[in-house]
């Protein structure tokens, strides 16, 4: 059976066995046994809506709202997004390593899940309900609330999806099955991504922005539960005693692989902020339409191209699929510099969605892989200090994001209380689409074409890790 369909079997096993039943003696033997690692796998897939929702809605409007709605000054802008990022210097690492750390009779990252679920959901609503905007409270006020409430946000945002997805390379060991499971998460992320992107912009101008973020924070901690039903920690590595911090950075700072992953992603990180944020822009002052279509577009296109980045990952391994679907996106989305009408601009997003596809598949592939690196060099697994310095990372690439939008917006004479704007702030909005992602494109393929694992490198990795965690198996049940 080729690799692309295994994803959708499972989907459809899945759901073949809730309506189903279970009745069937047929149930009770291998395939009972099947059908529930199907359902562990989706239940714990479902986080990624939890991992998308909020911080979609966040990445996407937190510019144009403080801005444009409550007009803001852009560099006092920037400056809060600036302090964001310097916290996410300190708590991301720390988080990271207090989760490995952690030992409860619950496990490691299911306890810190199930306690700051619900203040995520708290702490979205806020980011979006000042007491009101510069005109009434003043720049700096209102650069104090923006301030405390995201880092309060990216506190409980850090800490509920870093656990959760440390869990990942914990659970899934091969790169056939992370390619699986990294399309079923994919395909949540996509629901996650259109309800973050799409219904902000649908009824926020009749229920508030504080209203659907509030809501939209509460069904990313309704999922953040429910994807607890499908973890796993696995007994052999709750027994792992951690390394000292000294040690632990040493091991990361030293591991070639992730070291590559992590500046690679960056730019991929850097890609989707200024798209992501620079499309609203884009809708509403040059093409002067609704965000909506254009943002359902991409979604849609990325999910038909899943299948294709997942067999290409099995094929050819994830640094090829990794070099591929960069280019795709930077050349492809040169056609937003002469998109002049929504048709011409929906194609262009379209044909960029496929190769975002692969974007939202590989990053905690390639990651996953130079974290079994770390496990055969110091014998214990520590997904939380590696996604701990990842997620550090990824949050500089929205601050990056942030300062690029103001100096260019700035530079370009954009004013957001004009309707039209002039021509060098159209310019400047299509450049923040077209030119800027090309060469973040550019510098990322020349950063993960070092990447060492791929071809027999890779196998010997996959092989090396099967041995491992087959001894650690062992050890184990010879203990008990």
């Amino acid at each position: 059976m080729d690799n692309d369909y295994k994803s959708i079997i499972i989907l459809y096993e899945a759901v073949h066995l809730i309506f189903s039943g279970c009745s069937s003696t047929f149930y009770l033997g291998w395939y009972s046994s099947r059908v529930m690692r199907t359902l562990k796998k989706m239940g714990y897939s479902v986080g990624s809506i939890t991992a998308t929702l909020p911080q979609y809605m966040i990445q996407t409007y937190i510019f144009i709202h403080y801005l444009v709605r409550l007009h803001m000054n852009e560099f006092w802008l920037a400056g809060a997004l600036t302090v964001w990022g310097v916290w996410n210097a300190v708590n991301d690492p720390i988080f990271g390593y207090l989760s490995d750390k952690t030992r409860t009779r619950w496990g490691k990252r299911v306890p810190w899940i199930a306690i700051f679920a619900l203040p995520l959901a708290l702490s979205t609503y806020l980011v979006f309900a000042p007491p009101g905007d510069a005109f009434v409270l003043g720049d700096i006020s209102l650069f104090i609330w923006l301030t405390l409430t995201i880092i309060f946000y990216d506190t409980c945002y850090t800490i509920v999806v870093l656990n959760w997805t440390a869990l990942f390379p914990e659970m899934f060991t091969s790169n056939e099955e992370r390619s699986q499971v990294s399309v079923i998460r994919q395909i949540f992320s996509i629901f996650g991504l259109i309800a973050g992107t799409v219904v902000p912009a649908i009824l926020a101008s009749t229920m508030g922005w504080d209203t659907v973020a509030f809501a939209i924070g509460l069904v990313a901690a309704l999922f953040a539960f429910l994807s607890l039903a499908g973890v796993e920690e696995r007994e052999e590595f709750k027994q792992e005693k951690p390394l000292p911090i000294i040690d632990s950075m040493k091991y990361t700072f030293t591991n070639r692989a992730f070291l590559i992953f992590v500046s690679y992603n960056f730019f991929v990180q850097y890609v989707i902020a200024v798209v992501m944020g620079a499309l609203p822009f884009y809708a509403e002052f040059v093409l002067f339409q609704d965000i909506s279509l254009i943002f359902i577009t991409a979604f849609v296109s990325a999910i038909l191209f899943f299948a294709i980045w997942n067999k290409m990952i099995v094929t050819k391994g994830p640094r090829t699929t990794a070099i591929v679907t960069m280019l795709w996106v930077g050349v492809s989305l040169l056609g937003i510099l002469v998109a002049a009408d929504l048709v011409t601009a929906l194609l262009v997003i379209a044909l960029a969605g496929m190769g975002v596809g692969g974007f939202m598949i590989l990053p905690d592939i390639l990651i996953a892989f130079a974290i079994d690196h770390d496990e055969t060099k110091t014998g214990i697994r520590r997904e939380g200090a590696y996604f701990g310095f990842n997620a550090f990372v990824m949050r500089f690439a929205v601050v990056a994001q942030a300062w690029t939008y103001s100096l260019i917006l700035y530079a370009s004479g954009f004013d957001e209380q004009l309707p039209v704007q002039p021509d060098s702030a159209i310019l400047a909005l299509r450049v923040l689409l077209s030119i800027l992602p090309l060469v973040a494109s550019l510098i990322g393929i020349a950063i993960i074409s070092k990447y060492p694992y791929h071809g027999e490198k890779l196998e010997k990795i996959q092989k090396e890790i099967a041995l491992l965690h087959d001894e650690k198996k062992q050890n184990l049940e010879r203990d008990n």
